[in-house]
């Protein structure tokens, strides 16, 4: 009898277990914001560039025989064993593949993911997220490779691991010394359902080789800038964009709003403006993740720190581009990145804005 009794209530739990998580993820991803208005009309003003799929970060190389993009591409929704960092070059339109070498046998995959890019007296460098380097499936296994950046390939000069302070890298940013800081997103589904604090900021001393935790209370950190005595970072489900005083010794100080910002992305600099991308619907990202058909909104805003203004400059409801990432504004042109389809946009600079 008690047997009986315990498997005929565990039927009604389970069924409620099942509601709850729905719940969870109706409220964690129906959220969204109405797309901002912006003046600007894209048609006939941008068009794509086709590259590997997923290309989510991208970094300016002006330090060689022609200005290029260096873009980091992997299939993101089927993640496969490989991807490639690709460039683009504005002045000539070409694209491909940059070869890498000197990469260490215990790299069984090469999954990018967040990207940075260092000039220094000795050449030029560049830093990589890599996912999964062991290709054994796991979110905790994480690098950072660092390459020496030739004219047509990547030498990587370091493959940096550390798996308390590497957790769950999305992106990074590296200082004139060499030193950088990366954002750890979330550790679980739950993270994300119930839009957890539970991210961290990891700094990385190039001198020392001591990594330390700068910052947490965040969820889902994600974009981070850094500079020399700030540090600026995007939260995607706190919707926030933060800054945070720099000290000497490379810890943060205590985290300040900017503005509130639904879902920001990467962060790149523009003058004396950040330049963010945005995903304001939380579950077309969601099917867009899962289907190509399913348009995700795409939204590209300017931000003034100090004044705390922001106006969109880029807006389409994913029917050009879905999902932007990262945008980046060079020579007139804004660039701009998606985290699942195998093209870049690149659009005249808005006119009606007063840069």
């Amino acid at each position: 009898m008690k047997k009986a009794t315990m498997k005929k209530n565990a039927i009604p739990m389970l069924f409620c277990g099942l509601i709850f998580l729905m719940l969870l993820e109706f409220s964690a991803c129906s959220y969204k914001e109405r797309l901002p208005y912006t003046t600007y009309e894209i048609q006939g003003q941008c068009r794509k560039i086709n590259t590997g799929p997923g290309p989510e970060d991208f970094v300016l190389d002006q330090w060689h025989r022609r200005t290029r993009l260096l873009i980091s591409c992997c299939e993101r929704r089927d993640p496969a064993i490989n991807g490639d960092i690709y460039f683009y070059e504005p002045a000539t339109g070409k694209t491909g593949i940059m070869p890498r070498t000197k990469e260490p046998k215990r790299l069984a995959a090469f999954k990018p993911h967040g990207m940075d890019i260092r000039h220094a007296p000795g050449g030029t460098y560049l830093y990589v997220i890599l996912h999964d380097p062991y290709a054994t499936g796991e979110r905790l296994e994480n690098a950072v490779g660092i390459y020496r950046v030739i004219d047509d390939q990547l030498e990587m000069l370091h493959f940096l691991e550390d798996s308390e302070h590497l957790w769950s890298p999305n992106d990074l940013s590296v200082l004139e010394s060499g030193d950088f800081y990366v954002t750890n997103d979330y550790r679980g589904k739950l993270d994300l359902y119930l839009k957890r604090k539970a991210s961290e900021i990891a700094f990385y001393d190039s001198h020392t080789g001591n990594w330390q935790i700068v910052a947490d209370g965040l969820a889902f950190a994600n974009g981070i800038l850094a500079e020399p005595e700030r540090v600026f970072v995007t939260t995607t489900l706190g919707n926030r964009v933060l800054y945070y005083p720099r000290n000497e010794d490379g810890t943060l100080g205590r985290g300040q709003l900017i503005m509130e910002l639904k879902g920001g992305d990467n962060l790149t600099r523009y003058g004396k403006h950040l330049i963010a991308a945005a995903h304001f619907d939380d579950f077309a990202f969601l099917r867009h993740a899962k289907d190509s058909e399913k348009k995700s909104p795409a939204v590209v805003v300017r931000i003034t720190p100090g004044t705390n203004m922001r106006k969109a400059i880029f807006v389409d409801t994913g029917e050009f581009i879905s999902a932007a990432s990262t945008a980046l504004i060079q020579d007139g042109k804004i660039y701009i990145s998606q985290v699942f389809d195998p093209f870049l946009v690149v659009c005249d600079v808005p006119p009606d804005i007063n840069w």
